[in-house]
């Protein structure tokens, strides 16, 4: 039998002990004696030292709420991120300053009348996980270090002694195994109560599949049934694989799939810090759909088919040449930013699902990866809860997309892979869209079931293509190499380099060889359009672009505060998007 994953941690000292015993053979159960110190720790419930004195001036309404929202949500963050005690009570309905209640109090929210006892329930619930993800995270080893917390917070709505507030909450930070700078965004509803003159917490939520599966039975939640569960996944291999993948002689008319690319393509266009605002890292060549359904499949199609080769020109994406597929029964095509039809294939996971398959839950015998028509074929891993990614390599996962778990159900948000050290989820990293992600590990928040698309190679009538190596975002100063093969020698390949707001220059020419690379200095931040051409009667051209940065101080964009079920993803065709320019 497997030791549990992360299991070394409990013994390293960073935290109270806790030990685990084995129940059966296949599953294990928490001892919640070894815990109860530290959920007292982490929860900030053993005694403090000194108070707060009140201002002499009460603040505006807005500004009190804000504040007393903040401090909360720092506090379990860092309680469930940093694993560090923190007070989850303080400014709350559970606030032990509070006097006890002459009478019963009851407060009218939505059209239901709610104790005060019950509202409550909805606090201790947040102890209950916060106490949950710092424990699930360190079973899996996964630890975080320069954690910085931003807000911005939507108009309080405030109907007699009740508030709703909307929060986006982005965290930056770093892994303790990797040196590239993380972001995630995590969109709160939080209720408040007037008590006293004084705006108390009474709820909040964030439209996870965890509040969804246990915030129901608040106060009664079992945190560490729910951990001893999680654990015992961790001991599965549950991973099936469809459509598997043996590489054969004949490849003629297939363009071979690079996952590196698809993943460097992911970084160029996902938030590299919490500062930066989506009109600077969302690739302005493609439609948006952030505000109209979510830009989840959008983003990951975007990679896929940079992974596949694809022209990053406004005539390339308009025209939806290959390896766009436009033609056949199963189409698979991206909206240049000027307009154009949709193509649900594009930005629907279900839709995208029913190309690969033919079905909606991805299992069907026909689809694109059936198909003898142009189109993409791609192995296919349904994962269990908890579960390494088992049926495929961990270089095979880079430039994978994932279907996870989102407000629209399961399976309703899309994730690109982008880095994987192993095969378990606390080894693999991704970037996304709407909610904005760069390089989060599935660990952190995607334990649930998933699917799990690795394209292979992409059927088109002719098979010439340029194979390129897409860069990494790389910092302002430093010299990459800018590099591509073609499959035979060519009489003439030029490497041509446009900085941002500059002009056009050669960088590297080649005659009579199937390669040209050379060294490059990126000496301003901004995007570099690369453009790889190849010449024998006429040019075969690639262009891509490499972003260029440079690091400082993040500084929250100042976009307005989203709800967390605002983006549910284009699972549904029938949405109204007909309103959107054609």
């Amino acid at each position: 039998m497997k030791s549990v994953p992360g299991s070394d941690v409990l013994k390293k000292g960073v935290m109270p002990v806790h030990h685990f015993k084995r129940r059966t053979e296949r599953t294990l159960s928490l001892r919640l004696a070894g815990f109860c110190l530290f959920t007292l720790l982490l929860l900030g419930l053993l005694p403090t030292a000194g108070a707060v004195e009140s201002p002499e001036e009460p603040a505006p309404p807005s500004e009190e709420i804000q504040a007393a929202v903040e401090t909360l949500l720092r506090n379990y963050q860092e309680a469930a991120m940093l694993y560090e005690p923190r007070d989850l009570r303080t400014g709350t309905v559970l606030d032990p300053a509070l006097p006890a209640p002459e009478e019963p109090q009851t407060f009218l929210i939505g059209e239901e009348e709610v104790p005060l006892e019950q509202l409550g329930d909805n606090l201790i619930f947040l102890e209950k996980k916060a106490v949950f993800h710092a424990l699930m995270r360190q079973l899996q080893g996964i630890y975080r270090q320069e954690l910085q917390l931003f807000y911005h917070f939507g108009e309080p709505k405030i109907t007699d002694n009740v508030c709703r507030i909307s929060v986006k909450e982005t965290e930056q930070f770093r892994y303790t195994d990797s040196q590239r700078l993380s972001v995630n965004e995590t969109f709160y509803t939080v209720r408040l109560v007037k008590l006293e003159d004084r705006w108390l917490i009474a709820d909040v939520t964030d439209g996870s599949r965890f509040d969804k599966l246990y915030k129901s039975q608040g106060a009664a939640f079992d945190e560490y049934a729910a951990l001893s569960a999680f654990s015992a996944s961790l001991e599965q291999e549950g991973c099936a694989v469809s459509f598997p993948y043996a590489p054969s002689g004949d490849t003629a008319g297939q363009r071979p799939y690079n996952g590196a690319n698809a993943a460097s393509y992911a970084y160029t266009y996902s938030r590299l810090e919490a500062g930066t605002p989506r009109s600077e890292f969302y690739n302005p060549q493609f439609y948006r759909y952030d505000g109209e359904g979510g830009d989840c499949q959008n983003f990951a199609s975007q990679c896929m088919w940079a992974g596949f080769g694809g022209s990053q020109t406004d005539a390339a994406i308009r025209r939806a040449v290959s390896p766009m597929d436009a033609s056949g029964d199963y189409q698979w095509f991206g909206r240049a930013a000027s307009g154009g039809p949709i193509n649900y294939s594009w930005v629907s996971c279900k839709s995208f699902r029913k190309y690969l398959t033919g079905t909606e839950d991805g299992t069907g015998p026909a689809g694109s990866n059936a198909a003898g028509e142009p189109g993409m074929y791609a192995t296919i891993l349904d994962v269990s809860a908890g579960s390494a990614l088992t049926g495929a390599s961990p270089e095979e996962l880079v430039g994978a997309v994932a279907h996870v778990e989102g407000s629209g159900g399961s399976y309703s948000h899309a994730i690109v892979l982008t880095a994987a050290a192993g095969n378990r989820r606390s080894e693999i990293w991704y970037c996304g869209h709407t909610k904005d992600v760069s390089h989060m590990k599935l660990g952190d928040y995607y334990i649930w079931p998933m699917k799990v698309y690795i394209p292979r190679y992409m059927r088109q009538t002719s098979a010439e293509s340029l194979q390129v190596e897409r860069l990494q975002p790389v910092e302002a100063g430093t010299s990459a190499p800018l590099a591509f093969q073609c499959e035979k020698a060519k009489d003439r390949l030029v490497i041509n380099v446009t900085p941002p707001g500059g002009v056009q220059t050669r960088a590297a020419a080649s005659y009579g060889t199937d390669h040209c690379q050379t060294e490059y200095l990126f000496s301003e931040p901004g995007l570099y359009q690369i453009e790889c051409a190849a010449k024998d009667s006429a040019w075969t051209i690639e262009t891509y672009y490499v972003r260029c940065y440079a690091p400082v101080v993040p500084e929250i964009d100042d976009a307005p505060a989203e709800n967390p079920e605002e983006n549910p993803g284009w699972d549904d065709p029938t949405e109204a998007i007909e309103a959107s320019v054609w």
